[in-house]
């Protein structure tokens, strides 16, 4: 009997040791913000929270995580900014009453980088499926512009 109140007492005083480590070491806190953030969708800040931590703490495997996974969703938002920027110009390319070869050759440069950029792009698991469909969604508008231009 008095052998399980010990075991009682050891996992207990254990866990609350974990915990208070957890809650006051600089790097998990960091960790654990870096992941907030990323789970609202912030992606700069939860990579900045997360760099910050991972180099508080190189052993920080949630930090290392966030940190991944937030500069994948960061190529991700940043390519389909890209691509609404080049589609933009390529609106107002397309609205001039003169559509010179110039004008062709940079909306197929454009189409072109969008495509190759695509390629790059790599999801795992846990990389937000809205940015997936999104940018999937936007290399298909580029390589249909591509085909109906070129």
């Amino acid at each position: 009997m008095l052998s399980k109140v010990v075991l009682i007492i050891s996992a207990t005083v254990f866990l609350l040791l974990g915990v208070f480590y957890f809650t006051t070491d600089k790097s998990y806190q960091d960790s654990f913000e870096a992941r907030f953030y990323y789970f609202v969708g912030n992606y700069k800040k939860a990579y900045e929270f997360a760099d910050k931590s991972y180099s508080l703490n190189p052993y920080n495997k949630m930090a290392f995580t966030v940190l991944v996974q937030s500069k994948i969703a960061l190529d991700y938002a940043n390519y389909i900014q890209m691509g609404n920027r080049y589609f933009k110009k390529i609106d107002e390319i397309s609205s001039k009453k003169e559509y010179k070869d110039a004008d062709k050759i940079r909306v197929k440069l454009m189409c072109e980088i969008m495509l190759g950029e695509y390629k790059k792009l790599s999801p795992t698991k846990l990389t937000n499926i809205d940015l997936i469909e999104n940018a999937k969604k936007m290399n298909e508008k580029f390589e249909r512009l591509y085909k109906e231009l070129f």
